[in-house]
């Protein structure tokens, strides 16, 4: 029984350091085909976790017009439910100013999130989740591209989203075999669409052969047409793997 237990613990420990392995991905950010921002995305391994975090800035025209910027960070580690959020925090700002920022702290064992103070969050609030791991904005694709690795049958996936605001559920499903253009060049990806949203669609594409992260992610809010594309993937603990799409 304990050698069993301890197969099921390399296999699972081998997985996870498989789709984890630190990484700096950058991405393009499009509104309605108009290129807007670069935004730089890197996954840390901590003794007992993951740090990522994602560093966006306006670029081109749009920096000329508005110098905007987005940080956001998460920290997380990995059970055997997936993906576990343990704090999440994001800053905005406009023209070197403070705009939004708020910072929680999560538990997915007690079933709490909470905030703390900020300076555009002045008042601490509690919310209460269901049973079961949460995650947040940003540690989300990951814990998506953890379940596509090690769920290969899977084809529907239900998370619990902290956001900063509230802990919602949402639910995604899964298309293998999907054609998607990069930078020019077809690649077939594994598709995932967020199912319970209207007026706020989500499509990622995810990609085997780059650790199974989004390479491009599509939504559709408010009217705009919103496009992430992946021009950059730096593994650097792996033989100093370097893949430019």
């Amino acid at each position: 029984m304990r050698l069993i237990a301890t197969l099921v613990f390399l296999s699972f420990t081998h997985t996870a350091a498989w789709a984890f392995a630190p990484h700096i991905a950058n991405y393009q950010l499009s509104i309605n085909g108009l290129k807007i921002a670069e935004e730089v995305r890197t996954l840390h391994q901590l003794e007992d976790g993951y740090f990522y975090t994602a560093n966006a800035n306006t670029s081109g025209l749009a920096a000329m017009i508005k110098d905007y910027s987005i940080a956001a960070s998460s920290t997380f580690n990995i059970n055997d439910q997936g993906v576990s959020s343990v704090a999440y925090q994001i800053m905005e700002q406009e023209d070197k100013k403070i705009s939004k920022s708020y910072v929680i702290d999560i538990n997915s064992q007690s079933k709490t999130v909470s905030s703390q103070l900020t300076k555009t969050q002045p008042k601490i609030n509690t919310w209460k989740a269901k049973k079961g791991n949460i995650t947040d904005p940003l540690s989300i694709f990951l814990a998506i591209a953890f379940d596509l690795k090690t769920h290969p049958k899977k084809t529907t996936f239900s998370y619990q989203i902290a956001n900063g605001s509230s802990v919602e559920t949402q639910e995604f499903q899964r298309f293998d075999n999907q054609i998607v253009n990069i930078q020019g060049k077809n690649y077939t990806a594994i598709k995932v669409v967020r199912t319970n949203h209207q007026g706020n669609n989500i499509q990622a594409y995810f990609l085997k052969e780059y650790r199974y992260l989004p390479v491009l992610i599509k939504q559709i809010k408010g009217g705009r047409n919103y496009l992430y594309e992946i021009t950059n993937l730096k593994i650097p603990n792996i033989n100093g793997l370097q893949v430019t799409l």
